[in-house]
């Protein structure tokens, strides 16, 4: 999708999804505070619309069709909190709306996807989802909407940045976990709106670490396979756009393993009674494994990005 300046106008976007998603809950946690040394809060977008930020962005994109998008119809290809994001706020707008998940997507997600009114299309491994969507959106006529890398999208998600300014404009410090870059380009757009200068630090898997690839080389790459218990990290490559927004603003960007997301999901729901998804864990685990020589600032936000967990998973995980 390609907006014109109102659709890229992260306060424009900020008014409209005022009356569509929750501004959730910004809270300061004292265990993981006492644990760090500093203040540490924590973001709880896992309390969005869907269980998870995505429909910030996604019900801005179709706010911003033309009649003509509208009526043919959206498509994403989406690990899954996408899919839910889309699904639901093209329902809520009265549009038809298609989804692309790799045969290996969470079941939890893909049922949750349909019941919001959407088709969902499974097709092979994560990049070959990703290939089919373009052939299925070609077919059809309808109209992507990428699930990270698209300005009008960033512009939605930029609200969730725009609340962290308002609710807490001293934080130092943010850790978010980077899946193709969406929330990390619209944490960006938000900071470039308002000056923040609070430090951004990107958390991926190591085994879907395209952000931190693509920066090694110098451009955005795409990953031949991924595998990661973070599945909402798992997008096969790096947004374009993301990837020129991480590189200009965000302090750091580094891969971690499994095994420090899963510590950091069992901290969330023993200490802070939080139930995270990997993914949504990620940026917590990315604090916890900070270097302690690492320059951060005495207040802290994690931002718990989705929780939607599939509880069979979860037993096996814990």
């Amino acid at each position: 999708m390609v907006g014109d300046s109102t659709a890229l106008d992260v306060r424009a976007a900020h008014r409209f999804l005022k009356d569509h998603v929750h501004r959730t809950p910004l809270v300061r946690s004292t265990s993981l505070s006492e644990m760090t040394g500093r203040e540490v809060f924590l973001k709880l977008e896992l309390f969005q619309k869907t269980g998870s930020y995505k429909p910030r962005g996604m019900a801005w994109a179709i706010q911003n069709l033309s009649p003509e998008q509208r009526e043919r119809g959206v498509i994403t290809f989406s690990a899954g909190n996408a899919a839910q994001g889309l699904a639901w706020a093209a329902a809520r707008q009265d549009v038809k709306s298609c989804v692309v998940m790799a045969a290996s997507a969470n079941p939890t997600k893909v049922a949750a996807t349909q019941g919001y009114g959407a088709e969902v299309l499974l097709h092979g491994t994560p990049p070959e989802a990703a290939r089919f969507c373009e052939e299925v959106a070609h077919e059809r006529g309808l109209t992507f909407i990428s699930s990270y890398d698209d300005a009008v999208l960033m512009a939605g998600h930029a609200s969730l940045g725009l609340e962290i300014v308002e609710d807490l404009p001293d934080v130092t410090d943010i850790f978010v976990g980077i899946g193709g870059g969406g929330m990390a380009g619209g944490l960006v757009r938000a900071f470039d709106e308002t000056g923040s200068t609070a430090r951004l630090h990107g958390i991926e898997p190591e085994g879907a670490a395209a952000m931190t690839r693509s920066l090694e080389q110098g451009e955005a790459i795409r990953l031949g396979a991924v595998s990661t218990i973070a599945d909402g990290l798992a997008a096969p490559s790096a947004g374009a756009l993301c990837f020129d927004l991480v590189r200009r603003r965000f302090g750091s960007v580094r891969a971690i393993d499994d095994d420090q997301i899963l510590a950091a999901m069992r901290l969330l729901m023993q200490r802070c009674k939080v139930m995270a998804e990997p993914a949504g864990a990620a940026g917590l685990a990315g604090l916890l494994s900070a270097e302690s020589e690492e320059m951060l600032g005495d207040r802290v936000l994690c931002v718990v990005s989705g929780g939607n967990v599939d509880l069979g998973l979860l037993k096996l995980w814990l």
